[in-house]
């Protein structure tokens, strides 16, 4: 069996599935990390670099997702940024001309799926959007106090033995499937480097690299630009947020 002859699902819903899902590893990043087990001296000094992301006036990080083919083929691979504006929103963007976009903006009352190919912009309301999200969005300073039950564990990443810490499963909100989570930060910065979610299909593996802490909030980094014109439709979040979406399961048409 190859790719021709997974499940058949709306090339919309399989695509869109994919860029929502690094801002899905990011929200678990963003809530999960701190309950790594508190060892002296080091833990301390990563919880107080995690810190600066939740309480920054904006944090922004460049992101590779790779995720493995459960026939045996190469990974497929994606780029692009992720902004979070803690009290205010989060966006991720694909590279490339038909990347698609994904924001959450509190304060707009508003979830926006852009996907250039067809073109068409997709539209939900704030209390559509998981409630993961929101949390993170809107409550930062909770999520520094969540507890995930956090095992330390080293895996093999790219040929490289890393440090991280295995989580309980996980989801997003009601409905929404649950996955195993590992995560790991980078060695020198303390911030976070690679999440990894796992289903009982495939794995999803999401790099972050070049954080970066702007002085200011900036607004404009929430907005989905689309040119005119561009028709709308409704946007179901759960149906879209689910980072390990049954395209995957290998059914045939």
């Amino acid at each position: 069996m190859n790719r021709r002859d997974r499940v058949a699902v709306p090339d919309r819903v399989s695509s869109a599935g994919a860029a929502a899902a690094v801002v899905v590893a990011a929200a678990i990043v963003l809530t999960a990390t701190l309950t790594a087990p508190r060892a002296l001296g080091e833990e301390d000094a990563v919880a107080s670099t995690l810190r600066r992301v939740l309480t920054a006036r904006e944090a922004t990080a460049t992101v590779t997702l790779e995720r493995s083919d459960p026939f045996g083929g190469p990974p497929e691979r994606e780029r692009g940024r992720v902004w979070y504006i803690p009290g205010r929103g989060l966006r991720y963007r694909a590279d490339g001309a038909q990347g698609l976009q994904l924001a959450l903006d509190r304060d707009a009352d508003r979830m926006l799926l852009y996907r250039p190919a067809e073109p068409k912009l997709y539209r939900a309301p704030w209390s559509k959007a998981p409630s993961k999200l929101r949390r993170l969005v809107a409550e930062p300073e909770r999520v520094l106090h969540g507890s995930f039950g956090a095992e330390a564990e080293r895996r093999d990443v790219r040929g490289t033995s890393r440090a991280g810490w295995k989580l309980r499963s996980a989801s997003l909100g009601d409905s929404l499937a649950r996955v195993s989570v590992w995560i790991s930060v980078d060695a020198k910065s303390g911030l976070p480097r690679f999440v990894s979610l796992g289903s009982d299909v495939d794995t999803l593996l999401v790099e972050f690299r070049s954080w970066s802490f702007p002085s200011g909030a900036r607004k404009g980094d929430l907005e989905v630009r689309v040119p005119p014109g561009t028709p709308e439709a409704p946007l179901d979040p759960r149906e879209l947020l689910d980072p390990m979406d049954e395209s995957r399961s290998g059914e045939r048409r």
